[in-house]
């Protein structure tokens, strides 16, 4: 009878953690704002080079600023799935920042290209805050 009445406290607890409000981490904040930023920087781009003629290009700019909009959305409302994405575009951005590095273009650029992913990719995974806040 215990153990029947512990599990049942133990899926109500469950329940209730999937239920209660998830506060979002000051750092998800700050790299969905960056994230959005970036994105309307990236759309009023894409918009100048459809106007300057530039039609493929600016088709795939449009695209990408749209992605970047709605991943920082994702990471500001806490989706899941935002969390994972996050993860795949700074690994791809690591790779790219080593490939780089290895090519011999060691600049300023090239060095915060690195650190800036491996630093969020490190506060994502680091801190248990944000694996809890996406329930991941």
């Amino acid at each position: 009878m215990f153990l029947i009445e512990r599990n049942s406290l133990c899926k109500e607890e469950k329940m209730n953690n999937l239920m209660a409000p998830r506060t979002r981490p000051l750092g998800i904040t700050i790299i969905a704002i960056i994230l959005a930023v970036q994105g309307i920087l990236a759309l009023i781009g894409a918009i100048a080079l459809m106007t300057a003629g530039a039609t493929a290009p600016g088709v795939i700019a449009l695209i990408l600023a749209i992605l970047t909009l709605v991943l920082a959305w994702g990471l500001w409302t806490l989706q899941s799935w935002a969390f994972w994405a996050v993860v795949v575009l700074e690994v791809i951005n690591l790779i790219y920042a080593i490939i780089a590095l290895v090519g011999g273009n060691v600049s300023l650029s090239s060095l915060v290209s690195l650190i800036v992913p491996l630093v969020i990719l490190i506060y994502m995974f680091a801190d248990r805050n944000v694996r809890a806040a996406f329930r991941t």
